[in-house]
């Protein structure tokens, strides 16, 4: 009897160190959901080849090309007003003028980028290795103000059509992420509130769809006036603001038989 006695408590020793061993592998493998990252979803939007962040369905990503402008500091005040942030598409030329916000944009958590250095079509896509050129230019300049060495670039007038696959296995070679985007505000072309109304409805159609949006905006002083409203519909949405970086997988155009060399008549 003591015999058996013993070997009950044995077994239901053992039984126990099993159900723990059983729980602690299901949390480990899956149990904690806090900590599970989920991956990447890949869409197709509008001739847009992407991979949707691993963010919430509900981030959206704000990028200005062209700048900085003088009125810059003023944009970088309103967004900061709204508590929200942008990547900015930055011109050499235009960032040796402007350094002080260039540091500023640096220092209150910006993203930096470039957009070369002459945004001239004939210069930017006159060969095979002139946008490596450019962008290799600007990406000096940039470090040389703020020592951030950034690689993410976006190509004048997009990366359609006039980037060929030669100049973007040039640039892919040293390093440089082409970003393009999924929402053109239309500023450049608007120039009024219409793009903003424009930009918005966009921004709630590709949200309701599970996207994150990138949108294109310009750092031009006759749009900033209009970019409260458009920062309002962002906040009264709850929508978070982030900044493009170099882990994430970039927007960009898909060629699609499209890309072609530039010539000069077609300008």
């Amino acid at each position: 009897m003591a015999r058996r006695r013993r070997l009950n408590r044995r077994g239901k020793i053992a039984v126990g160190l099993l159900a723990a061993l059983t729980a602690a592998l299901f949390f480990f493998l899956g149990g904690n959901d806090k900590n599970e990252q989920r991956e990447p979803v890949k869409s197709v939007s509008a001739g847009v080849v992407k991979e949707i962040p691993t963010v919430e369905k509900s981030d959206l990503y704000l990028t200005f090309d062209d700048g900085p402008s003088e009125e810059s500091g003023r944009l970088l005040d309103i967004l900061n007003e709204f508590n929200m942030k942008a990547t900015f598409f930055m011109l050499g030329p235009h960032m040796e003028k402007n350094s002080e916000v260039v540091k500023r944009m640096k220092e209150e958590g910006f993203g930096l980028a470039l957009h070369g250095t002459s945004h001239q079509t004939e210069e930017i896509y006159s060969g095979p290795l002139a946008p490596l050129h450019e962008m290799v230019e600007a990406q000096a300049i940039l470090e040389e103000q703020t020592g951030v060495k950034s690689s993410l670039i976006r190509l004048p007038y997009g990366s359609v059509p006039y980037l060929t696959v030669e100049m973007r296995g040039n640039l892919s070679q040293k390093g440089f992420r082409i970003w393009d985007w999924d929402i053109d505000s239309r500023d450049w072309e608007l120039k009024d509130e219409r793009f903003i109304q424009h930009t918005m409805e966009r921004i709630e159609h590709m949200i309701a769809a599970g996207e994150a949006p990138v949108v294109l905006l310009h750092d031009r002083p006759e749009l900033i006036d209009y970019l409260p409203e458009l920062l309002n519909f962002i906040k009264d949405k709850g929508y978070k603001t982030g900044i493009l970086n170099e882990e994430m997988q970039p927007v960009t155009f898909h060629c699609e038989g499209r890309c072609h060399a530039f010539v000069a008549n077609e300008g």
